[in-house]
């Protein structure tokens, strides 16, 4: 078995690559920032685990850290999680020659992906429905916008960017009247030099994911979203197995083809509520938050990417998956509540679900089909970690207000 090195230990997706991983026999350690709460690193599965410098903070030291631990434990596999490793080990290719294997998607792959300007451009040229969406790079490009509905989206083009060695984080908000909008460009531009501004598209979130080699599409798998951790969009906080539409299953192999991938990637649309067609929302080509559910599910992408990388063994074109399992992740669904006890944003045009509602669905602890990312009888430590850390931030914060 193999010896790997599993990065981001504080993501949703490391803890299930680490247990996956270390079911299957392989030899896992679990890397993450200094200071911060990993529970990948609390998993019985988690062999070793490596603190390192905060890759957006100082991505040299990071990696030379990475680099350092691979060498002394001989790695064999280093897999990043999250666009904050992902984007800098992807930049420094060839220092890990000799060093081990990294999972990362071709360099353009990575540049599509990221750039969320170039994701709509290559949708749209294809036939795929993407939202309106308009690059602004300076206040005049503003100006020459035309009439549109609010509320509108803005939201950077890059979820990280690189300045050096310095990282801009990317943001997403909502701008209600014109003069919102340019407030809100304005402060963008200057933090991070151009930002998208784009239609908000009303509709249920659904993702698509697959293993794609050689243009093909292996083991597809699809879902749809149960609830957000931020009712106005975020990740979720469950979501549920679906059949895999042939529509979302052909408009997601184009744009992954077209974007060059080669690996585990997934896509996410909004189906709208009229005229159900699937609108482009991004597309990832790295460990996704919710890859939980599709391993509940039948589809253990983890184990294949493993495979793919150190053996070179092609996983099935197609796999049956259990539809209706519902995956969902308790601090995420906290913070749900937390959300909803705040009450309707002023101006949001849409729905907002009902605090006691959801508090009564959230409640029941078991049925049928529910499955948990962070809970595990057979490994319960990360849960609770996550719990009880959800928790101690909130009472900090109360008592530094009182």
């Amino acid at each position: 078995m193999a010896r790997i090195l599993v990065l981001d230990g504080h993501a949703a997706a490391a803890l299930a690559f680490t247990r996956s991983l270390g079911r299957a026999g392989h030899w896992v350690a679990v890397g993450a920032n200094h200071g911060i709460l990993a529970p990948a690193k609390l998993s019985k599965y988690c062999s070793a685990h490596l603190e390192y410098p905060v890759s957006t903070a100082d991505a040299a030291a990071f990696q030379s850290a990475v680099a350092e631990y691979a060498t002394a434990n001989k790695i064999d596999l280093i897999i990043p999680i999250t666009d904050w490793t992902v984007l800098p080990l992807s930049h420094q290719r060839d220092r890990w020659a000799g060093v081990a294997r990294v999972v990362l998607p071709s360099p353009q792959a990575v540049a599509a992906a990221s750039d969320k300007y170039a994701t709509v451009e290559l949708a749209r040229s294809v036939g795929i429905p993407v939202p309106s969406t308009w690059l602004i790079a300076s206040p005049s490009d503003l100006e020459a916008l035309p009439q549109m509905a609010f509320p509108v989206v803005v939201k950077d083009r890059f979820s990280v960017r690189w300045v050096g060695e310095q990282a801009v984080f990317g943001s997403v908000g909502y701008a209600y009247t014109r003069a919102e909008l340019s407030r809100k460009v304005t402060d963008r531009l200057c933090e991070a030099g151009d930002v998208l501004v784009q239609e908000f598209v009303r509709g249920t979130g659904i993702g698509f994911s697959c293993f794609s080699l050689g243009g093909q599409m292996h083991i597809p798998f699809q879902w749809e979203r149960v609830r957000e951790t931020d009712p106005r969009g975020s990740g979720s906080s469950a979501r549920r197995s679906i059949a895999v539409s042939p529509e979302v299953r052909d408009f997601s192999a184009e744009l992954i083809r077209r974007a060059g991938f080669e690996g585990i990637a997934m896509v996410e649309f909004k189906r709208e509520p009229v005229s159900r067609r699937p609108v482009l929302m991004e597309i990832n080509g790295r460990p996704w938050g919710s890859i939980q559910l599709a391993i509940a599910s039948g589809v253990d992408y983890p184990r294949y990417v493993a495979e793919w990388w150190l053996a070179h063994a092609v996983p099935p074109l197609d796999l049956s998956f259990r539809t209706g399992i519902t995956c969902r992740r308790m601090a995420g669904e906290l913070t749900h509540l937390e959300n909803l006890r705040r009450g309707t944003p002023p101006g949001w045009p849409v729905p907002y679900p009902p605090f006691w509602s959801s508090l009564m669905k959230i409640a029941v602890p078991w049925y049928p089909g529910l499955r948990y990312d962070d809970f595990a009888s057979s490994d319960p430590r990360p849960g609770a970690a996550e719990i009880a850390n959800w928790f101690r931030i909130r009472l900090r914060k109360r008592a530094a207000k009182s």
